[in-house]
């Protein structure tokens, strides 16, 4: 297992090259992605393998007023992005692959995923808007625990399961990272959101290819995003 030494984009291209030497072991790679740019760089990388970008639903956005704290301050490449932003007089940027990408994807014939994250959907109107935390709060904040990127992988398989993408009971290899780029990867066992918990066709987490040592955790309100 690869331990960095910070969360961040700045492990993009190290995942990228670790993921195209693990990928004998699968045959379909999973890659969270909000702008596209990440699953790209795998795509362009490995080309005899089923790549699945994960995007984020429509309607999400960065709020970049509300970026004075959490992971958009406390890393480099992430304060950049943002900054970046300020002085280009934006308030609100849309999570969403950019339109370069999308055709880059399309090219590549990588197959995207847009739909409801399944601890990210009315689970966080919930917590922000009503003021209630829900057992689906305390999963995604448990597996942060190990990376913001854990949770993500879990997330993006179960999408792809979903989505009829991923058949169920597969062996897959999911990287994600916090927030942009990639720091995290697992190999992991699909199946569809409805039977996580099942006593054994259910999802398994099956090895941890890389981590940040020391995660980074979002606030649990994540006001930077609406």
């Amino acid at each position: 297992m690869r331990v960095f030494e910070r969360p961040g984009p700045v492990n993009t291209d190290e995942i990228v090259n670790l993921v195209g030497e693990k990928s004998n072991f699968v045959k379909d790679i999973v890659v969270a992605s909000i702008t596209g740019e990440s699953a790209v760089k795998i795509a362009q990388n490995i080309t005899n393998k089923t790549i699945i970008c994960v995007t984020c639903p429509q309607g999400m956005y960065w709020e970049i007023d509300q970026m004075e704290k959490d992971v958009f301050s406390d890393i480099p490449e992430l304060k950049d992005i943002k900054n970046n932003w300020v002085q280009e007089g934006l308030h609100r940027v849309p999570m969403s692959i950019t339109e370069k990408n999308r055709v880059i994807l399309d090219q590549l014939n990588v197959k995207i995923v847009q739909g409801t994250i399944p601890f990210f959907g009315p689970s966080f109107s919930m917590r922000l808007h009503l003021r209630q935390v829900t057992s689906l709060d305390v999963i995604a904040k448990t597996l942060e625990l190990i990376s913001p990127g854990t949770l993500v992988c879990l997330e993006s398989v179960l999408m792809s399961t979903d989505a009829g993408v991923v058949p169920e009971g597969e062996l897959v290899l999911a990287c994600a990272g916090t927030e942009r780029g990639l720091d995290t990867a697992w190999i992991m066992r699909s199946c569809a959101s409805a039977n996580m918990f099942h006593p054994s066709k259910g999802f398994r987490f099956v090895e941890l290819l890389a981590k940040p040592g020391i995660a980074l955790q979002p606030d649990i309100n994540i006001e930077y995003l609406r």
